[in-house]
């Protein structure tokens, strides 16, 4: 802890030069602020105005996207405006990331009213109380004249990459509450702060916010709000147009903003969704759109034909965003390699009021790839570096990310090496690859593959156990490729699977089927928690020649626990690929670590 021993001033910041560049003793407080420092604290305190993303007062989410402009330390992997759109999912991955310095405007199928409270609210996903990633939030009628929220930050000094802020210190920016909960705004706020602007009572705002907002309000109407753009804060407190002068002609200190800085790969604010709390109410019944979501396409394959339908029955168009595709129709015909993001509208009749947009995207490109990650045992707390099997079919990187799990618990991006920490508890890994060039050709962004373990002490009865361990505990001394009980299954496909030794009745339930849609083939494997263990899948065409066996990269189709007992299964369910030979086999090759 460190002790001052001299009085300390506060350098405080008002977004968009909204703030004359100076000290001030007092806090500023604008028309229609609903209090002073401190601000709102987290979700969860007393304090707070946090919108759980499930709140009941939510009526609607955000149905469509436009103006969209990445800025800075964006992976192509982050760059799905459609996730934004829908109801938040309050995870870290289900976001669009802007980028620094990077914007997006929100559209709706009714426009936002003013009404009692809150309007609306913004939702960020961040990964606990005090990280936080900003961003201004501006409103518009016309989608041409945008209307800013006044904002404070009384974060004193600069934040390193993944460093923390207060929220009681925020005011006015997106991004204040963690993933799962929104930071609300109240359309009321910029009438009063235009009438105290117009006629001349306010001394807080500096002269350039002011005219901005005196331009802009006169074509904003608060009961009619249909464009919601955030812009992200580049935290480093560098930018003088934004963030007030640093230090301006008399060498006096100014404001400036603070967030976490520099960050890379998903940098800048990350959009979850925008909820929508007071709407104009329809003319005419309801009526909704069913959309499946669109897989990623070779574009090879040529056109396919899109299927969306509404509840009403009426017919259902589909209308192209931003991407290198035709429309005809319900054709869609690719055109070229990129994101494709499209609409399904319906726009309602004397009966039936306008649906709201069902809103898909997807990748084209020249080939398509997978993620196949082998699931970890458990792992003993206070483990370090233990390597984690994770590879892509395109032979692309793989990032790897602890998604849930005990606080210090972490695993090296692209050296997939887990660290647990001190902390018992279960980790869920998330693995990704933003598809890209390689060979000469371009592969589309794989789907993530999540997998499950836990994180136990020495001695607990989860803890993994190695196959010399099982043996003496199911007293059996053979090499691993004996079958103690015939029943098919080696011990050590036993010990991997779960499964007793002595037993013929309990083999492991692995297997191939044959895929009712199309000619690949699927294989579903257990593999005990406990079991430390390496594995392969292998094919061959003859099985005449014990040489001809290579391994493969299978995909990974579902992950499935199962619990019982001290320990767990996980169920897994992977896709081969038939090569088009006249006979193709596979086997699972199992080998100790």
């Amino acid at each position: 802890m460190r002790h001052l021993l001299f009085f300390t001033f506060i350098l405080w910041a008002h977004c968009s030069v909204t703030l004359n560049a100076q000290l001030l003793m007092d806090p500023p407080i604008y028309p229609g602020q609903d209090r002073s420092y401190p601000f709102h604290d987290a979700a969860g305190s007393a304090d707070t105005t946090a919108l759980y993303k499930t709140d009941p007062s939510i009526v609607a989410w955000a149905t469509g996207y436009t103006n969209l402009s990445y800025g800075v330390g964006v992976a192509d992997n982050w760059k799905t405006p459609s996730k934004a759109l829908g109801p938040a999912e309050g995870s870290a991955f289900d976001i669009v990331t802007l980028g620094r310095g990077g914007q997006i405007t929100l559209t709706f199928a009714k426009p936002i009213t003013d009404g009692a409270g809150f309007d609306f609210a913004v939702f960020e996903n961040g990964f606990s109380d005090h990280y936080m990633e900003l961003a201004w939030v501006e409103v518009s009628s016309d989608g041409v004249h945008f209307v800013r929220f006044p904002c404070f930050s009384y974060t004193n000094s600069p934040v390193g990459g993944y460093g923390n802020v207060s929220p009681s210190e925020i005011h006015g920016f997106a991004g204040k509450y963690q993933a799962g909960y929104g930071t609300p705004f109240d359309l009321s706020q910029l009438q009063l702060a235009y009438d105290a602007a117009n006629d001349g009572t306010d001394d807080v705002f500096t002269d350039e916010y002011q005219a901005s907002l005196l331009d802009n309000f006169v074509h904003l109407n608060i009961d009619a709000i249909t464009h919601v753009r955030r812009e992200d804060v580049v935290g480093d407190g560098s930018r003088p147009r934004d963030d007030g002068n640093v230090v301006d002609a008399e060498g006096i200190q100014g404001a400036v903003i603070y967030d976490p800085y520099k960050t890379f790969g998903s940098a800048g604010f990350d959009l979850d969704a925008v909820a929508v709390v007071h709407q104009l109410d329809a003319t005419g019944s309801e009526q909704s759109i069913t959309f499946a979501e669109i897989g990623n396409r070779r574009i090879g394959d040529g056109s396919f034909q899109l299927s969306a339908t509404a509840t009403s029955g009426l017919p259902v168009s589909y209308v192209l965003i931003s991407g290198p595709a035709l429309i005809s129709s319900s054709a869609i015909t690719p055109i070229g390699l990129g994101q494709v993001v499209l609409q399904a509208i319906q726009a309602g009749d004397a009966t039936y009021a306008a649906a709201s947009p069902a809103t898909r995207g997807f990748y084209i490109a020249d080939e398509l790839q997978h993620i196949f990650i082998k699931p970890p045992s458990n792992q003993v707390v206070g483990a370090t570096n233990v390597p984690f099997d994770v590879v892509s079919s395109s032979g692309l990187p793989v990032s790897l990310f602890v998604s849930d799990g005990p606080e210090e618990a972490f695993v090296t991006e692209f050296g997939h090496l887990f660290n647990s920490g001190p902390e018992l508890g279960s980790v869920t890994l998330r693995a990704s690859s933003a598809g890209g060039e390689n060979g000469g050709v371009v592969y589309a962004p794989a789907t993530d593959v999540i997998v499950y373990f836990d994180l136990v002490g020495s001695g607990s009865a989860a803890a993994p156990q190695s196959f010399a361990a099982w043996q003496s505990s199911q007293a059996i001394s053979a090499p691993p490729e004996n079958d103690s009980d015939g029943d098919g299954f080696s011990d050590l496909e036993e010990y991997a699977a779960g499964t007793a030794p002595k037993d013929a009745s309990d083999r492991p339930a692995s297997g191939f089927s044959r895929e009712v849609d199309g000619d690949d083939y699927i294989l579903e494997l257990s593999l005990d928690s406990q079991a430390q263990v390496d594995w392969d899948v292998q094919t061959a065409e003859d099985l005449s020649d014990d040489d001809a066996w290579s391994s493969i990269i299978p995909e990974i189709i579902e992950v499935s626990e199962v619990n019982g007992g001290s320990s767990s299964l996980q169920t897994l369910k992977l896709r081969v690929a038939k090569t088009g030979s006249a006979q193709q086999f596979w086997r699972l090759e199992f080998e100790t670590k």
